[in-house]
């Protein structure tokens, strides 16, 4: 009886400590091409996917499952369609047990009819090569299969009780739920090399204009070597900063020649960037020291850049252009900040899953706080278009446009016209994302789910002096400030004030030790990179080392007092060197032993 076989599964559920993976009966798909949902043994759970543009069954927003239908209910404004495989993280084992329990009483009681579904059917050689790839009895990850319809049940199930799935999306390959020439399909699955999902999986869904229709061409080659030669990720990622080093001290000789090898390593610095991602995503090496580390060589190696630049005009063209290089950290690491935040808030806020009744036909439509809101379907909708997607994401200037700014410009008409032309560039960005950013939040209400208040929170870097007037304030205040939709602006404005300052002063007092000023910045800037990447990772950066470094609050009345008493000479370097030993290099120390000892 289907009841019996969803209760059974409840049960298996409540017996692992692992990811569990369910799989449709009836689907036919090479194996290789399901390992996002089979083989990430740290899986959270997760729903594999297809684009629909019509006759779909799976609403997605922000990679999340918002709504799922199956012979029985209803979904509107459905993008996509279910594959026919899911992973249920361990965080959610105990609360999707209740949900396959609960679909088992509603089908017993009447109240949903699964009179097309014999629990009895099941017939895993309907999913050829699917099953016996996949080792079900790995320790690693439990599996099991469901018959088709039932899989969709037990989606609409998981969804309904409110548990958050992510959306992933498989690679375009040949695949099949129920197909009517059942060795017809097995034999258009057997022709897909594993090599060939390999490679497709290794692509990026959302990376910039350059990057995907550049630099992954480029970078394809390259990754091939790498897999075959089994470089790590992180190892590829450390090969990447070595070379993007290469190019700042390129930048810093200053002539044109070496201003086009230069440019030349930046690139190839970002190509290597790439292949560090496609290698993992390829071989599903995932970790939070990867993460952790390839994004912070990346702004290690765009600051560098910068000061290459200004380093080469001064010396060999009399030029003083740190001012823009100092102006340019400030902007971009504004604009990171806010990134980061908006994107995750967001996320969390609009991409809420409310629990409802798996006995309703609908789903709500666009009615009650389960449902997505107008502008949210509106944003969908233009998304679908792909010359509105990629002017979109040119126009945000994600690191691929920005070296590629850099670069061109530099080799062409020299250092000071490529920072100008970043500036110029990195503000209109920065306007333009941030209109649409404010006008997406006069649209939000309420409270922020507890997830993204947390991840603000963390980021406040206060010092003794601003952990002391905080004191002042309630928990239900603090809990409010970090909660209200305008919150996510808070770590970001934070930033800028500390950058900001440091600017000004470095610029309007102390231009003779500019250099300083710009060091001390990309210090503070990748210490804020560093509490940021924590924080998205779960995780706070010691008190310990918050007050060790002031916080944001000590460290910019240490600057303002020392201006005031004329000493900014004499502090500007030492705390340069303090920074570097304390906010780089113990920092990482201990973030990455942290790291390790929590595997």
């Amino acid at each position: 009886m289907t009841p019996d076989r969803l209760r059974d599964i409840a049960s298996e559920l409540l017996r692992t400590d692992a990811p569990f993976v369910l799989l449709a009966d009836d689907l036919v798909a090479p194996s290789a091409a399901l390992t996002p949902i089979t083989s990430d043994t740290n899986a959270s759970t997760a729903l594999l996917v297809r684009p629909a543009q019509s006759n779909g069954n799976v609403r997605v927003r922000h990679h999340v499952v918002m709504s799922v239908g199956s012979d029985f209910h209803e979904v509107t404004g459905a993008d996509a369609v279910m594959v026919g495989a899911l992973v249920i993280g361990t965080e959610n084992l105990e609360h999707a047990s209740r949900a396959f329990v609960e679909l088992a009483d509603a089908i017993d009681a009447g109240a949903i009819d699964a009179g097309a579904i014999d629990a009895g059917a099941i017939d895993a050689g309907v999913m050829g090569g699917t099953v016996e790839a996949f080792d079900v009895d790995s320790k690693s990850v439990e599996a099991d299969v469901l018959q088709g319809a039932l899989f969709n049940l037990a989606v609409v199930a998981l969804v309904r009780a409110g548990i958050s799935m992510r959306a992933i999306e498989m690679v375009d390959v040949p695949w099949w739920r129920s197909p009517e020439d059942v060795v017809a399909a097995k034999a258009a699955v057997a022709a897909v090399s594993p090599d060939r999902v390999a490679g497709l999986q290794a692509n990026r869904v959302d990376d910039g204009f350059y990057s995907t229709f550049v630099v992954r061409k480029l970078s394809k080659p390259l990754t091939s070597l790498a897999l075959r030669l089994g470089l790590a990720p992180n190892s590829i990622t450390l090969i990447s900063f070595a070379v993007g080093l290469g190019a700042a001290v390129a930048f810093a000789a200053g002539t044109q020649w070496w201003l086009i090898v230069g440019a030349l390593l930046l690139q190839l610095s970002l190509i290597i960037d790439c292949v560090d991602g496609e290698v993992a995503r390829a071989t599903r090496r995932f970790s939070a020291l990867g993460a952790w580390l390839d994004a912070s060589t990346d702004r290690v190696k765009e600051f560098a850049a910068y000061a290459g630049l200004a380093v080469g005009a001064a010396t060999h063209h009399g030029e003083n252009i740190w001012p823009i290089a100092i102006i340019l950290i400030v902007l971009v690491t504004t604009r990171h900040m806010a990134d980061y935040d908006f994107s995750r808030v967001q996320r969390l806020r609009e991409a809420r899953v409310e629990p409802r009744l798996i006995t309703e036909v609908t789903d709500g439509g666009n009615a009650g706080g389960w449902s997505v809101a107008s502008t949210m379907e509106r944003s969908a909708q233009l998304n679908r278009r792909n010359a509105v997607r990629w002017a979109k994401r040119a126009i945000h200037l994600p690191i691929g446009e920005r070296w590629l700014i850099l670069s061109v410009v530099a080799a062409i008409l020299g250092a000071r016209a490529a920072l100008i032309a970043l500036l110029v560039c990195a503000l209109i960005a920065f306007v333009y994302v941030t209109s649409g950013r404010i006008l997406r939040t006069l649209t939000w209400r309420g409270a922020a789910p507890d997830a993204a208040s947390v991840l603000l929170a963390r980021q406040a870097d206060a010092g003794p002096v601003a952990s002391l007037l905080a004191r002042g304030m309630s928990d239900a205040g603090w809990k409010e400030l970090w909660s209200g939709p305008w919150a996510w602006v808070i770590p970001t404005a934070l930033r800028f004030t500390e950058l900001a300052l440091i600017a000004v002063l470095a610029l309007a007092v102390t231009p003779s030790l500019m250099i300083f000023g710009f060091i001390w910045m990309a210090i503070i800037a990748f210490h804020h990179y560093d509490v940021l990447y924590r924080a998205l990772n779960q995780r706070s950066v010691p008190r310990w080392l918050t007050w060790a470094g002031l916080g944001w609050d000590g460290r910019s009345l240490l600057l303002m007092l020392a201006a005031g008493l004329g000493l900014l000479g004499v502090v500007l370097p030492v705390g340069c060197f303090v920074w570097a030993m304390l906010l780089v290099v113990i920092a990482s120390v201990q973030w990455l032993v942290s790291m390790r000892n929590s595997q």
